[in-house]
């Protein structure tokens, strides 16, 4: 998408500087009208001309303006600028979860408060009646607050799906069974082989992240998208101890993550609230090297 740095958006919002993109969207640093810093997202026009994602953009605006939680990324405003939808997001300071654990290994309390940080977020949206659908780091913002603080903000909801049809109305998904959408690495085996998902299946790919943030890797490395979805369906994860040398964790902590990470989705956690649950009851600390 061409640079649109210099344009106002709607006589309210006008653009800065480009910040990143990716996927369907363009994301530019702007000031609204009173002057204040906030995140202008705008749907790549060549993505915007096909009503899927059209709709996938409008969708995540929709998820994020009937949520707040302090680890939920938080929309000031959206709306439709020359036939161009955007949203307007809170301006956050700091990196996505995916390039920070790139940069080196987490330490391990920052690991685990990142972690939970994430699944409190999630666990609101279920509470709410939303499933995520596509939760990994590169979904997740860590913002740098006062003191050098790092706190997480779950966030790209354009795979959400509503289960509550009262709050939500009846167009609950984009997708049917058989389709499948979402990232390989974070999948859970109903998604991978297109079966119905539910609020466990978020469960799996919290399981999976935060394998990810104390071992250091995922629990499944594949070069191919198949290699990726079978490893999934049928390889059990390894001990976490065997992915990352050294480690050390709480044993209510490993079975807790295990149990995220069961392949029949009956022998997991219901919600992410459950999951959060769980895990505010694991010993300090909860892992070490």
């Amino acid at each position: 998408m061409k640079d649109a740095s210099g344009t106002v958006i709607d006589g309210r919002y006008t653009l800065v500087a480009r910040l990143g993109g990716g996927g369907a969207g363009t994301v530019y640093r702007a000031t609204n009208a009173e002057g204040r810093a906030v995140a202008v997202k705008l749907l790549d026009v060549v993505v915007g001309t096909r009503a899927e994602m059209r709709e996938r953009f409008e969708r995540e605006a929709r998820a994020l303006n009937g949520l707040d939680h302090p680890h939920l990324i938080r929309i000031l405003d959206y709306g439709v600028f020359e036939g161009t939808p955007y949203t307007v997001m809170e301006l956050l300071t700091g990196l996505p979860l995916d390039q920070m654990m790139k940069k080196k290994p987490l330490p391990l309390p920052v690991a685990f408060e990142i972690g939970m940080g994430v699944i409190a977020g999630l666990s609101h949206a279920h509470t709410h009646g939303v499933l995520h659908r596509d939760l990994k780091p590169a979904n997740v913002f860590v913002a740098v607050l006062e003191g050098a603080k790092l706190h997480p903000k779950l966030l790209d909801f354009g795979l959400a799906r509503f289960t509550d049809s009262d709050r939500w109305g009846t167009h609950a998904t984009l997708t049917t069974e058989g389709t499948v959408l979402g990232t390989p690495a974070y999948m859970p085996p109903e998604q991978g082989i297109g079966s119905r998902v539910d609020a466990r299946s978020d469960v799996y790919a919290a399981g999976v992240l935060l394998y990810e943030l104390l071992a250091g890797r995922p629990p499944f490395v594949h070069e191919s998208r198949a290699s990726m979805i079978r490893a999934h369906v049928v390889t059990p994860a390894p001990p976490l101890a065997e992915a990352r040398e050294g480690l050390q964790v709480q044993p209510s902590l490993e079975a807790i993550v295990m149990r995220a990470l069961s392949k029949k989705a009956d022998d997991r956690f219901p919600d992410a609230r459950a999951l959060l649950e769980a895990l505010q009851r694991v010993p300090e600390p909860a892992a070490w090297i």
